[in-house]
């Protein structure tokens, strides 16, 4: 089963080949001290570009991405170095992937911390760490959608394969948000771990994945119920954040920052499969599968660096420079002529 992300992206890499054009894809990083993004081409293996988000690091983060459903933008979610206050700084930022030109920059609200895009690309939606909220955004004009009221210091934030539920996550409350985009309503909030950071929907949307950064695991949610069901313990010392599905939905990739790993969970059996850590980068943030499911990405806050694993034999094969301090790590779809 194919998770949405990577679904969407290997159906725009058809379109393009089926034009002449050979579908090829970049893996973007936001690196938080440099307030900049870094391009990574992944055939080269080395960083080829950074696309300046603004002139004043140390003043401007960037931190969460996400990908539009035909891979071709990319949203930045930005914000100041001030997580308990509102600022004209905290907005969300498009990335043409074309041309690697920043395209809007719409308002979000306070201290936009991960960006998330409905299936059919029509709502931008962003977690607000310095007002516990969520707020839907129309992706064409940047307009205020609805905001919603959640847990203490909102974190994770992702939609449902069918468009209709968006789950928030919430660091000091350790609670999830859950709400219904049909009404624009808040259904309810249900405990996780302690200290969710990253949320992910299963490609059939049934379930959803949590990660809980002290609390060394994570939460399998049952969507229809909005209940947790199983819990996936990967250590107190793991520290886990950010999560991404290989394209079969099979494996979860976990990035853990405190043991500088990343636990490879079989979403069957809900335990660990595989625990990559030899010559991983140091306390990895965020992880990303490409496209075709080969190779996994990690943005590497404390080396500077992006590590490349295969996933055949679960292994570190390569380093690639990042800017300073990456932070999440995301891949969109170009298009390479013949």
């Amino acid at each position: 089963m194919i998770p949405l992300r990577h679904l969407l992206l290997a159906v725009a890499a058809g379109s393009v080949a089926g034009m002449g054009q050979a579908a090829g894809y970049r893996v973007y990083v936001s690196d938080e001290y440099n307030a900049a993004i870094s391009i990574i081409d992944p055939d080269r293996g080395a960083q080829t570009g950074t696309i300046e988000i603004s002139g004043r690091p140390g003043d401007v983060r960037p931190r969460g991405l996400a990908v539009s459903p035909d891979g071709k933008t990319i949203f930045v979610s930005v914000s100041d170095f001030l997580p308990r206050a509102e600022s004209p700084e905290d907005a969300i930022v498009a990335i043409d992937v074309a041309t690697n030109q920043v395209t809007a920059t719409y308002r979000a609200g306070g201290n936009p911390e991960r960006v998330a895009i409905s299936p059919d690309g029509r709502q931008i939606w962003a977690s607000l760490e310095a007002t516990a909220q969520a707020v839907a955004l129309d992706a064409a004009t940047g307009t205020q959608l609805g905001i919603f009221p959640t847990g203490i210091e909102t974190e994770g934030i992702a939609v449902s394969p069918d468009g209709q539920i968006v789950y928030v996550t919430a660091e000091t409350s350790h609670t999830v948000t859950v709400i219904r985009t049909s009404d624009m309503t808040v259904v309810t909030h249900l405990l996780v771990g302690n200290r969710p950071r990253d949320v992910i929907f299963s490609r059939d949307g049934q379930r959803a994945y949590v990660s809980a950064e002290i609390g060394g695991t994570i939460s399998v949610i049952d969507v229809p119920s909005h209940e947790v069901v199983a819990t996936v313990n990967l250590g107190l010392d793991a520290r886990p954040v950010g999560m991404d599905l290989d394209p079969e939905g099979k494996f979860l990739y976990v990035a853990g920052g405190g043991t500088s790993a990343i636990y490879v969970v079989d979403t069957e059996t809900d335990r660990v499969a595989h625990v990559i850590k030899e010559k991983m980068g140091r306390r990895p943030w965020d992880v990303v599968l490409s496209p075709d499911g080969r190779k996994a990405f990690t943005a590497n806050g404390l080396s500077d660096s992006v590590s490349v694993i295969d996933t055949d034999c679960m292994c570190v094969t390569g380093q690639i420079p990042a800017g300073r301090g990456p932070h999440s790590v995301r891949v969109g779809v170009v298009d390479v002529a013949n």
